[in-house]
């Protein structure tokens, strides 16, 4: 039986039609079922033709299919080929260039370690742990994952540490580089030989010889010749270590600290290219339409397909599956293959592959200044995988400050803010996740006082103005700590216009997590002031958080200022202090006149993953406040907008003014006011907006006009609208 191999990924088309080219070259191999697997269906369409075409130019009886469900991709696979990129070029990549650049932080590649690869990494490896954890449960018994993705010794290590199964990491670098060594010192390659340790893109040519003998000596002339303007990194890691490196000379200037943050002097020396993968990106973005064309081999381009490459995916699925006896170089687990390096990170070294499947070369001590340099890589590559594992936020600080390139040019509080912007702004696009809280302004979780249960009291469904409402109180505890606890939770209330029948409430809650009790209330008498709730534990360990019940904000109509804004309601929204949107609604005849500005420089547009992307949510209730009408503007990079319902339909009777400027955009909707439940001269109202960045000079996020990030589901806790002092003729 033809054996399943699936490539997830399968948008990412050139190397695609590489590697699967590759393997369908191989006879035994050309009747496999190839399963493409993609999030993107417009680049897993593309894809699909491609393969097909391939398939039919190479004259083979390959089974091509393709499909959006990863488990269905993985169900029955013997390899799973992984070439993802979660958060894609944008928003992901460059928030991990513009970011730290703010701070001081430049950047080359940004994809293995640093910042960039720390960050890609946290994006990463839920992902590809989902990934593996579908082998385990829906792949064939033996499958192997062959894993393409960087920052790829993070990813293999989270992927053993959390699944364990069998996988391993395949770059290009040490074949690459050995063929460039071979030219650089005028060598046939088929008379190369060479010893290869380290780890992912800081692997070291322990050996590089010609037929036998030692050919170092070809480097140190190349090393020392003054014509010589290429790889000049490397080289001159070479002279400082004594051992040429694997990857780039791109990649090496920021896995070190000696290269980019001592001024533009030596970044000229080294030709170090700052921004270079944004360049190149822009590259491949700018000339898509043509590559898509020559892939797919369509209009004037011919279905072409290379010769086999290099690259070692193919190899080994053929080793494996005709007991042929190969070496290729691996990153695999290191479990004492290289005796001076930790036996939990990941290396890549040579590994036989035949039937049995991969067994790695035992290589002993590296040169100890050259393990020394790998720990410097590994230190950060184990606290970012912790930090994807746990979820301890303090994890992230750390594996950057110990990250050598980020240390040698940012202080610790530039360190720490540069991580919380990214964090918040990777949050924000929806490619984060949450992580454990820190004790504030430090690096560590909660302990001693820091591991209390935090409880604080929230009014749901209060009516402060209509006396016999009954609310809830809802209690809510969060437990940071790593052991299950209890408490007794009481309130206190001096205020008789507000009555509980019951003032306290027991409450269990599991170790990391959040739980919520109510208390019910009652209001006796119509009340116009704060009344204050004190919120107490049985427990010594519980930092206890009064509240105070407030009557709800009103927003009123005004009847001053320019003449177009008379009887307008005006609201105001703030980021993490700052202004960014700001608005008004105002009657028209029938209609309900919606104003707002919105100051986001940097439009997102809205995705599947995410909720919403850049745009203005707006939230109405009636006085009953038992339902509540969606109202979204959602503009996009075009300078367009359009206005829909909360289920993202187009809402037909809306009317719609937009105009998009540099730093911010601004629009006037029209609807009926029966449309959105605003009949009355009285109505509840909330509005969110969610930023790419606030103007010129802040990363963006979701704001409301309440503060809360759920108020609608409440709208007692939103704001009343009041257009009853001035009403406006349409």
């Amino acid at each position: 039986m033809a054996c399943k191999i699936t490539l997830i990924g399968a948008g990412s088309v050139v190397f695609a039609k590489t590697l699967i080219g590759d393997i369908l070259q191989f006879p035994e191999l050309s009747d496999a079922h190839i399963c493409l697997m993609d999030i993107d269906p417009a680049r897993l369409k593309v894809a699909d033709v491609m393969m097909k075409r391939v398939a039919e130019t190479l004259g083979v009886k390959a089974t091509v299919t393709s499909t959006m469900d990863q488990k269905e991709a993985v169900k029955d696979a013997k390899y799973v080929i992984c070439t993802i990129q979660v958060g894609g070029y944008k928003p992901s990549t460059m928030r991990d260039f513009d970011i730290p650049k703010k701070y001081g932080l430049e950047q080359t590649i940004a994809d293995t370690l640093g910042v960039g690869g720390v960050f890609r990494a946290l994006r990463t490896i839920p992902v590809i742990n989902q990934i593996a954890k579908d082998i385990a449960d829906h792949a064939h018994p033996d499958c192997l994952l062959l894993n393409y993705t960087n920052p790829m010794a993070m990813n293999c290590m989270a992927v053993e540490q959390e699944v364990g199964i069998q996988h391993v990491g395949l770059c290009h670098s040490v074949f690459g580089t050995a063929r460039m060594l071979a030219n650089h010192t005028h060598l046939p390659m088929e008379d190369v030989s060479y010893l290869v340790a380290g780890i992912n893109h800081m692997a070291f040519f322990l050996k590089f010889q010609y037929k036998g003998r030692d050919a170092y000596p070809l480097l140190y002339k190349v090393l020392e010749d003054p014509k010589r303007d290429f790889e000049l990194v490397r080289y001159e890691m070479m002279r400082r270590t004594g051992y040429f490196v694997t990857e780039s000379s791109e990649h090496q200037s920021e896995y070190v600290p000696y290269f980019i943050h001592h001024g533009q002097e030596v970044i000229d020396k080294f030709k170090v290219p700052l921004d270079e993968y944004p360049r190149r990106c822009e590259g491949i973005i700018a000339s898509w339409k043509d590559t898509e064309a020559k892939l797919i081999g369509e209009g004037d381009h011919k279905m072409v397909v290379n010769p086999q490459s290099h690259e070692y995916g193919s190899y080994i699925i053929h080793s494996r599956e005709t007991n042929t006896l190969r070496t290729v170089y691996g990153n695999v687990p290191n479990k004492g293959i290289i005796a001076n390096l930790p036996d939990y990170c990941n290396v890549e070294v040579p590994c036989q592959v035949d039937a049995v499947g991969l067994q790695p070369t035992m290589i002993g001590d590296l040169p100890p200044q050259l393990a020394s340099m790998c720990l410097t890589n590994i230190n950060v590559q184990q606290l970012t995988v912790q930090a994807a594992l746990t979820g301890k936020r303090e994890h992230i600080y750390h594996a950057v400050m110990l990250d050598p390139h980020t240390a040698s040019a940012l202080t610790l509080d530039k360190i720490w803010a540069m991580c919380d912007e990214l964090i918040e702004a990777h949050q924000s696009d929806g490619y984060l996740g949450e992580f454990a809280p820190v004790i504030h302004n430090t690096g560590r979780t909660y302990a001693g006082v820091g591991d209390q249960l935090i409880a604080r009291a929230r009014p749901l469904g209060l009516r402060l103005d209509q006396p016999g409402s009954e609310f809830q109180l809802e209690i809510e505890v969060d437990n940071p700590s790593g052991e299950d606890a209890a408490t007794t939770m009481s309130i206190t209330c001096e205020d008789a216009a507000i009555e509980f029948t019951q003032t306290s409430v027991a409450v269990a809650v599991g170790a990391g997590a959040l739980t919520k009790v109510t208390l019910p209330g009652k209001v006796l008498s119509a009340v116009d002031h704060e009344i204050a709730i004190g919120l107490k534990s049985d427990a010594a360990n519980v930092l206890a958080i009064d509240t105070v019940l407030r009557p709800y904000p009103i927003i009123a109509a005004n009847d001053e200022g320019a003449a177009n804004d008379e009887g307008a309601a005006t609201f105001n929204i703030e980021l993490s202090g700052f202004h960014c949107a700001a608005g008004s609604l105002q009657r028209a005849g029938e209609d309900l006149v919606i104003k707002i500005r919105v100051e986001d420089s940097d439009i997102q547009t809205t995705n599947r993953r995410f909720r919403i992307g850049s745009g203005a949510e707006f939230f109405f209730a009636d006085s009953s406040a038992e339902s509540v009408k969606k109202v979204m503007l959602l503009p996009d990079l075009d300078g367009e907008a359009v206005v829909t319902d909360g289920h993202r339909a187009t809402i037909a009777e809306a009317r719609l003014e937009f105009e998009k400027k540099e730093l911010f955009y601004e629009a006037t909707i029209t609807l009926p006011a029966s449309l959105v439940q605003a009949e009355g001269t009285t109505f509840f109202f909330d509005c969110s907006v969610n930023l790419g960045a606030l103007s010129d000079a802040h990363s963006g996020g979701r704001a409301s006009l309440s503060g809360g990030k759920k108020t609608w589901e409440d709208m007692t806790q939103a704001h009343l609208v009041d257009l009853s002092p001035k009403l406006v003729e349409a």
